[in-house]
């Protein structure tokens, strides 16, 4: 996942969406919920309601094996439309039990929620002590691919006394995987092909993985991520939670084939007459400073009039990115003593297009330097700096560090 602005945004299943204030204009003050009531079986889950209030607001849960997040809210003037996480604990009563999520628009009760959770099956009951109760499609760079291209997405995945305990750099023992199949069945099944992906970072009380499939041909795709704690079962993320083949199921992308590709770009007659007029450095890292042995990974922004601007949303093969680093001064990119590595098209930005890439692995600790490099065919490289294309003084690299 991965970068934070003003707003920030998920392109596919969003957890969190946190909005700027208000125009002056007011508003009336209003509070809706999706749904009004959620229903539960068997072990201990999570499941998500969709808020969408205009002013403060806040929600409190009748009974104590009932919890919500996130548990901070909008102030005075703000907006706030997110997926709202609703979580019952383990049912040890052995009997059914209803509860309830009162929600208050500013200081007047609103909406209530009614939660319903039935009889525990003791043969649902998981063996791990921390068991995985929930995971999410999170985010996709596209949907829509060309032949050739990589697609990429990540996941979140809810185990309690886990993800939500601990601020983790390595995913503590939670293992993840990507997978895709020709067709939309149960990711259990023998006809998916899964690729293990790594972790990516704490994102509120989950913990978050990104993935790429590769060396894909024309035609639909059916994915997802499956989740395991140690040698603990698979559990799969589904749209709005664990796959339940129903309500939650798996994602789903296109590959598109080559002449297809040509027809997004139809309007572009000739790529010679192109420019790259502006590039700039993300805010974004995987991880910065890393251990040696590892690769830095980050992200930069490019903008090419008449071709980024038509929002296609796919990538084009005639612009090519790479990301280069150099570790003892501060020199032009444009020298020798630069290493670059290539990096993939990551998805549609506003009228940009935004690349992620990675260094290769680093064995020596040190301050390094790092900016990427875009250029049209065989055209001339342009260099992303800090404030546009770079310079040498205005618009300059970023670093990083590579401890022992």
């Amino acid at each position: 996942m991965k970068h934070i602005y003003c707003i920030f945004i998920s392109l596919c299943t969003t957890l969190f969406i946190w909005s700027c204030k208000d125009s002056e204009e007011i508003v009336p003050a209003s509070l809706t919920i999706n749904k009004n009531e959620l229903s539960f079986t068997g072990y201990k889950s999570t499941l998500a309601i969709k808020v969408d209030a205009t002013r403060r607001w806040s929600a409190v849960a009748s009974e104590y094996w009932i919890t919500i997040s996130p548990d901070n809210y909008p102030g005075v003037n703000e907006s706030f439309i997110a997926n709202v996480a609703v979580t019952v604990s383990d049912n040890a009563t052995g009997q059914p039990r209803e509860g309830h999520v009162t929600f208050f628009l500013q200081d007047e009760e609103v909406i209530t929620l009614t939660v319903k959770q039935s009889i525990q099956d003791e043969g649902e009951r998981p063996d791990e002590e921390f068991p995985i109760t929930w995971a999410n499609l999170q985010w996709c760079a596209s949907s829509v691919l060309n032949e050739g291209d990589d697609f990429e997405a990540g996941s979140c995945v809810f185990a309690d006394g886990i993800t939500n305990s601990v601020d983790s750099e390595t995913g503590e023992e939670i293992t993840c995987d990507i997978g895709y199949s020709f067709t939309d069945t149960n990711p259990s099944g023998e006809d998916w092909i899964w690729t293990s992906c790594p972790f990516n970072g704490d994102w509120g009380n989950n913990f978050y993985y990104q993935g790429r499939i590769q060396n894909l041909t024309a035609g639909t795709y059916f994915y997802t991520f499956r989740f395991r704690n140690g040698s603990g079962p698979y559990k799969y993320a589904g749209t709005g939670g664990l796959w339940d083949g129903e309500v939650n199921v798996n994602g789903k992308f296109e590959v598109k084939e080559e002449e297809e590709e040509q027809e997004e770009y139809a309007s572009i007659e000739d790529y010679s007459q192109l420019s790259i007029s502006w590039a700039i450095l993300g805010d974004w890292t995987a991880k910065n400073p890393i251990p040696q042995g590892e690769q830095f990974e980050t992200g930069a922004q490019v903008f090419i009039e008449g071709l980024t601007d038509l929002g296609t949303g796919t990538a084009n093969k005639h612009v090519t990115c790479e990301i280069g680093y150099y570790s003892t001064t501060n020199s032009d990119p444009s020298g020798t003593d630069w290493t670059w590595q290539s990096c993939h098209w990551n998805g549609q930005w506003g009228n940009n297009h935004y690349y992620q890439g990675k260094t290769p692995e680093i064995s020596t600790a040190g301050t390094y330097y790092y900016t990427f490099r875009f250029r049209i065919d065989e055209g001339t490289y342009a260099y992303a700096g800090t404030d546009g294309l770079w310079n040498g003084t205005s618009s300059t690299y970023k670093t990083f560090q590579v401890t022992m």
